[in-house]
Order: structure tokens, then C-alpha cells, then sequence
């Protein structure tokens, strides 16, 4: 475990954690995004261990979710773009200039609005590897937007209502339908996402609102694929079709692109095996 640090931002005080691995042979950097819910720690501690291709690590919670709060203490709506913000600030804070960038579910979509935001600014696009990253989840936007309808459902169960068991649960289903319903492996999700549940739940709209303004919108969501050259994809195999097609499509369109299919996972392939997908992760970022 490391040491938690905060920075104090205009809205919200976002809590991160900075790793060194004193073996590597460079002063390579990575940041790691997590997805909506669960703390960075909690996502990527399994697979820091085993990651040897950089020596800083650089793990923030995002708002609303881990440590990281807004000022007034309650949670609140979040936008793609403010947590974009949120991490180019901490980027900025620590004089970040050169890193590669690892990212899962929501985080993937935070990461893809990163680089686009950084380019536009004048920075080269960061090489990438995102794990079942929230918003690429169909080729077809009306189909995704339909999709997302059962996040919608998951967050307003939890706000709305206060049963959070039963949102979660909803959420659960639509995101990975064909998971194996392990009892030690579903309470653990529902720990997990349980924790801070009104943050979870604003996550999941963060994520819906987009959606929803790139089916109104394609080239929001085809602008962030543009500007991403080089982008590891990862899947698990339970997850669903669509998605893997999608997935499989974009490594065919984008000549830098690759795509993983990670055996018997579902959506919840970082937590199943890190291990495995960080061995990938130092032979994608070690090749030139």
C-alpha cells in the first residue's frame, strides 16, 4: 500500500497514489484510471506487482469515488470532461509531461477524452491500454444508448430509492450477463461498488449523458478514436459479443490498434486476472 496524497482543486479535493518500483531500468511513468465505483487502489493493487516496464505508478481516485471528494461533502453529477479536468490538474501538479496511460471501464473513457483534451493543447498522443472501456461498447450509438438504459435504471434504483443492493444487482446483470454467479465473487462486487454508492451511480450517468450526446453526436465519440493511435484493447470472453466485435473492428480500422480477448472473464477482468493482463500490458508498452 502506499501513501495517499491530496490535491485541493476548485470543486473537490481528488485523493491519489504515487507507486515506485525501484527495480525498473528507466524513469518510465504510467497513470492508471480507474473505473466507476471502485477505488484505484483497490482496481490495480493485483496487478502493480507484476508491472515492471515503468518506475512511477501514478493511481488517482477519481471524484466520487475512493478517497476523493467534493468540497461540500455530498456527492454530485459528474461530467466526462470535469474529471478529465480533474486528472490533467493532477497531471499538471506533478509536472507529468511524459507517461503512458492504462485505463478500465470508466477510466477508459476518462483516458480517451485525456488524450484528445492534451492534443488539442499541444502534447503527442499517449500511447494507451484500456480494459472494456465505458463507450465503445457497440459499433451501433443507438444501440449503445439503448444499452446504457439499464445503467440508467442501476443509478436511479440507488439514488432514487436507496436500495442499493438491488441497484447494484441491476447494474451486475447489464454489464456482465453472462458472468459466472459466483457467491464469493457477486458479494465481493457488491461490496465494492456498495461503498460509495451515490458516487457509483453518478459515475454510471457521467458515462449515459455521454452516450447519449454521441448518438445525437457521432463525432464526439469517433473524435476521440481518431486521435488515439496506439490503443491496447482489452475484452473478457464472457463478455458481450457485441462488444468484442466492436473491439475486434477497431484493431482492424486503426493499424496501431490491438484487441485481447482475456479467457474466462467478464467484465470484471482486472480484478480476475492481473497477473496475465499486466504481462501483456509490459509487452505492448516495451515494443516501439
Amino acid at each position: 500500500m502506499s501513501d495517499v496524497f491530496f490535491l485541493t482543486l476548485p470543486h473537490a479535493r481528488l485523493a491519489y497514489r504515487l507507486y515506485e518500483n525501484p527495480d525498473a531500468k528507466g524513469d518510465a511513468c504510467c497513470l492508471l484510471l480507474h473505473g466507476a465505483g471502485v477505488a484505484g487502489e483497490i482496481t490495480f493493487s493485483p496487478m502493480l506487482p507484476y508491472l515492471t516496464q515503468w518506475r512511477w505508478m501514478l493511481v488517482p481516485d477519481l471524484v466520487g469515488m475512493g478517497e476523493s471528494f467534493h468540497h461540500h461533502g455530498t456527492e454530485a453529477p459528474l461530467k466526462i470532461t470535469q474529471l478529465s479536468d480533474d486528472v490533467a490538474a493532477l497531471l499538471l501538479h506533478l509536472d507529468w509531461q511524459s507517461f503512458d496511460l492504462v485505463a478500465y471501464s470508466l477510466g477508459g473513457l476518462v483516458a480517451l477524452q485525456l488524450n484528445h483534451q492534451r492534443q488539442q493543447a499541444g502534447h503527442a498522443a499517449l500511447k494507451m491500454a484500456l480494459l472494456e472501456p465505458a463507450s465503445l461498447e457497440r459499433e451501433d450509438l443507438a444501440q449503445l444508448k439503448e444499452v446504457r438504459q439499464k445503467y440508467r435504471h442501476a443509478s436511479h434504483l440507488i439514488r432514487e430509492t436507496g436500495d442499493v443492493e438491488l441497484g447494484v444487482a441491476h447494474f451486475m446483470d447489464g454489464v456482465s450477463p453472462n458472468r459466472r454467479k459466483h457467491p464469493v465473487a457477486e458479494a465481493t462486487t457488491q461490496s465494492r461498488l456498495a461503498h460509495r454508492p451515490f458516487g457509483f451511480a453518478y459515475a454510471l450517468d457521467a458515462v449515459t449523458d455521454f452516450v447519449e450526446q454521441a448518438a445525437e453526436q457521432p463525432h464526439l465519440r469517433q473524435g476521440l478514436i481518431d486521435v488515439a493511435p496506439e490503443v491496447f484493447l482489452f475484452s473478457g470472453e464472457l463478455s458481450h459479443q457485441g462488444l468484442r466485435e466492436h473491439y475486434e473492428l477497431l484493431s482492424q480500422r486503426n493499424e496501431a490498434w490491438q484487441h485481447k480477448v482475456m479467457s474466462a472473464c467478464d467484465h470484471s477482468l482486472p480484478f480476475q486476472k492481473p497477473r496475465q493482463i499486466a504481462n501483456h500490458l509490459n509487452k505492448w508498452f516495451a515494443s516501439p
